[in-house]
């Protein structure tokens, strides 16, 4: 395993600043295909997913020096994601009664994710939430989501088939996303990215 892929965001956003090439890449490989999968769900469309995807690893290059390694770096990478692929979505939408619908929503909502403030009160909204589960399904989805074990370890490890933990995760994803209500599009985003 190369040793940047063990470093934690702070620690690559700093080397990052100093022209590292290697610690972009392994930013890009921690969270492309998590944004790839995100993107996709929403735009259907393979190119556009990956367009999403190579957009908001060019601006992370560009505004390298401006990242506030003081912040998280998971906020930085919302904020660009968020607004690009609501962007792309304004702009392929063919239905005209959703495009309005989207564009009332996203000018009434006071969701500027350029905000810290905005991403953390999302994590707490989320933690919050998860906090609410059942017990078995609460500990499967902290196996899967925060400490990052695959379906079948976390099947193993509790003594239950790998079909019940992937239901327990749908359950989960379900409740948290139906407990953060107008919150859902952003919501969906930082589950997919970083839950």
């Amino acid at each position: 395993m190369n040793i940047l892929q063990k470093d934690d965001d702070k620690t690559l956003i700093s080397k990052l600043q100093n022209d590292e090439v290697k610690a972009f890449d392994a930013l890009f490989l921690k969270y492309s295909e998590k944004l790839f999968r995100f993107s996709f769900s929403l735009l259907k469309n393979e190119e556009d997913s990956k367009g999403i995807v190579q957009e908001v690893f060019l601006r992370i290059w560009k505004k390298r020096k401006e990242i506030d390694t003081s912040k998280s770096f998971k906020s930085f990478l919302f904020a660009i994601s968020y607004n690009l692929i609501v962007d792309q979505l304004r702009l392929r939408l063919k239905d005209k009664k959703y495009q309005e619908y989207l564009t009332r929503y996203f000018e009434t909502e006071n969701l500027d994710l350029r905000n810290e403030f905005d991403y953390a009160i999302l994590v707490d909204k989320v933690r919050n939430a998860v906090e609410n589960l059942p017990a078995k399904r609460k500990q499967i989805y902290i196996l899967s989501r925060e400490v990052g074990l695959p379906h079948k370890e976390i099947a193993g490890k509790l003594g239950i088939s790998v079909k019940t933990v992937e239901n327990q995760i749908t359950l989960a994803l379900k409740h948290l996303k139906s407990n953060l209500g107008r919150d859902v599009l952003p919501a969906i985003l930082f589950l997919s990215l970083f839950a």
